[in-house]
């Protein structure tokens, strides 16, 4: 914000956060020594950090980030997604903000709306789906990428409607 207002582009990360069983140090040899970790924890949480571009979002965190602190955190429930390599589906969140922390009565609406699509989306009932993903779109955020992408699934799934047993996860491309 403060770039922003001196007029400077502003600098816009994302961050994949995943809590898990992992290993990390310095690898290398005396002359170059990097730090790194390696395991499925922190495989995920790259497999993350690459989804924020996708959804729009600063900080996605995992359900196994999310479950020790959800009394302490605010989050828009995000999907339910099958990341490369991995066959386990993970629920996903954008956090918000702290819980304790105030936002605006729109990020609140937002929120409420998104996860009422999620719910018309997982019940197959996809064109209701689409009028709260789209009441965001018209109402509150224009831009908001993640509604765009599942306004965009129920469109694929009323026309191309799933099979029997389907389970509402979708399989992430990384690109």
């Amino acid at each position: 914000a403060k770039r922003a207002a001196l007029g400077k582009r502003t600098i816009s990360i994302g961050i994949g956060s995943n809590s898990g069983n992992g290993i990390s140090g310095n690898i290398g040899s005396t002359k170059r020594m990097e730090f790194t970790a390696i395991g499925d924890g922190g495989n995920l949480g790259a497999r993350l950090e690459g989804a924020t571009k996708q959804y729009g979002c600063d900080i996605i965190i995992s359900e196994n980030t999310f479950e020790p602190c959800k009394d302490l955190v605010r989050v828009r429930d995000l999907d339910c997604i099958r990341v490369k390599g991995k066959n386990e589906p993970v629920t996903i969140y954008e956090l918000v903000s702290l819980h304790d922390e105030s936002v605006t009565d729109d990020i609140k609406q937002k929120i409420d709306l998104y996860r009422e699509g999620r719910k018309f989306y997982l019940d197959r009932k996809f064109s209701r789906a689409m009028g709260k993903f789209g009441e965001i779109l018209e109402d509150i955020d224009n831009k908001d990428k993640a509604s765009q992408i599942q306004l965009s699934r129920c469109q694929h799934w009323l026309q191309n409607p799933p099979e029997e047993g389907w389970d509402g996860v979708w399989s992430l491309k990384e690109k």
